[in-house]
């Protein structure tokens, strides 16, 4: 019999003042006090913009002006706005949000997650995505339709995120193969950004620069503000009626591997 999901107790005021006060003069979270958060609120949508996609990174929290640098760096290179740049991810919050690792700590063997919004990067990313799995896998044989077909996990796992993904408007780039010139060309331009984080003070080692690619600010809210639905269910231990994200942190497919070294 699977667990129920813990329902929130109510709010004293005390406490009720304490979140309220977190939520609006707070830029900055303890695991403890999202995971508050979240068993508190249904909504989640302003928590996603204020903590997930808005505000200082915590890795760049001593040097502001830098963060700045590096969105104009990689708005550059992408041709797009700095303003359509963030970091996201443990890098962003100091520890992971995901369902998969919460709470643990950013250190030097953490990803940094680049968000990039550019609705020409995404058409364009998504039909060389299409385009390579259209050539994999067996032919359709439609004289043979009551057949069964073998496909591989790897190349099923490709095939079905892809679609997912081109459904709620994002581009992953590490689902290309890894010699593709797209997805070299993204996370050249990403990886590029590194020598920044080594002038940081304290210096900040990247393990790997990734980057997910939205066709607008409204379609990475959206993803976002499910990958906290999918925290809350996880932490009220059950299962809500979420959208299955991809498990970034445990997909070395997904990464720049190489390119950032």
């Amino acid at each position: 019999m699977s667990k129920k999901p813990e329902k929130a107790a109510p709010l004293n005021e005390p406490d009720r003042s304490a979140l309220l006060s977190t939520l609006v003069s707070s830029s900055t979270l303890k695991p403890d006090q999202l995971k508050a958060l979240l068993i508190a609120m249904d909504n989640f949508d302003v928590l996603a913009k204020v903590f997930l996609l808005e505000g200082l990174p915590f890795v760049f929290s001593n040097s502001p002006m830098k963060y700045l640098i590096f969105r104009e760096q990689v708005a550059d290179r992408f041709e797009i706005g700095y303003q359509d740049v963030c970091i996201v991810g443990s890098a962003k919050l100091g520890f992971s949000p995901s369902a998969q690792k919460f709470g643990v700590p950013f250190s030097e063997t953490s990803d940094v997650d680049v968000v990039v919004i550019s609705h020409s990067l995404f058409d364009q990313g998504t039909h060389a995505l299409f385009q390579h799995i259209n050539k994999v896998g067996p032919p359709l044989d439609f004289n043979a339709r009551s057949n069964p077909v073998s496909v591989p996990a790897g190349e099923w796992r490709v095939h079905k995120e892809a679609v997912r993904n081109y459904v709620y408007e994002n581009f992953n780039p590490g689902l290309l193969p890894f010699d593709h010139a797209l997805r070299r060309e993204v996370f050249s331009n990403i990886s590029s950004t590194s020598a920044l984080f080594l002038a940081l003070e304290p210096q900040v080692f990247v393990s790997k620069i990734r980057c997910r690619v939205f066709r607008n600010w409204r379609a990475a809210e959206a993803y976002y503000t499910n990958s906290l639905r999918q925290l809350k269910a996880m932490l009220s231990g059950g299962r809500a009626d979420v959208i299955e994200l991809e498990d970034d942190d445990d997909d070395e497919s997904v990464a720049a591997d190489a390119e950032t070294r």
